[in-house]
């Protein structure tokens, strides 16, 4: 199994059920790598099924695709080519791909935020000195004040 963790662009969605009832996503996906030439964008099959194709087909986004390549040998007589495709065990959207032409954008107005007051402090505050307990041997502890000057901290 060839483990695969890529950043993909969803192209085209195909979705079916299986026997019990899961959802089963397939189409094509994009993804970029490098070449000689660059940057070349590169068109993969994909399939997914449970959780990341419900995430898959509800959002239709790009994002992370974890999971492995699966290479099918197809016989056509005279030779034998490898097709693969990439079957999705996780699926994390980085960002929705959703256009709309049509629907009108509006401004939305900042909403004012009231201001935080900060507490007032107190007059006769004091600073609690550290105490230890140490054992008098007769199953009893007895407090020893500590003067925070010692401390090299």
């Amino acid at each position: 199994m060839i483990n695969s963790t890529q950043t993909i662009r969803i192209l085209s969605i195909n979705e079916s059920f299986d026997s019990l009832g899961v959802k089963v996503v397939s189409g094509y996906c994009s993804f970029n790598h490098y070449s000689k030439d660059g940057v070349v964008e590169e068109n993969l099959a994909y399939r997914a099924k449970g959780a990341p194709a419900m995430s898959i087909s509800s959002l239709q986004a790009t994002g992370v695709a974890i999971g492995y390549l699966d290479l099918r040998t197809i016989d056509n007589g005279t030779y034998k080519s490898k097709v693969a495709t990439l079957v999705i065990r996780s699926f994390i959207p980085t960002a929705t791909v959703v256009e709309s032409e049509t629907a009108p954008t509006q401004a939305i107005a900042p909403v004012p935020v009231a201001p935080v007051k900060k507490p007032q402090p107190r007059e006769n505050r004091q600073l609690v000195g550290a105490g230890v307990a140490a054992s008098n041997g007769k199953g009893r502890l007895s407090v020893v004040d500590i003067n925070t000057d010692d401390i090299p901290f």
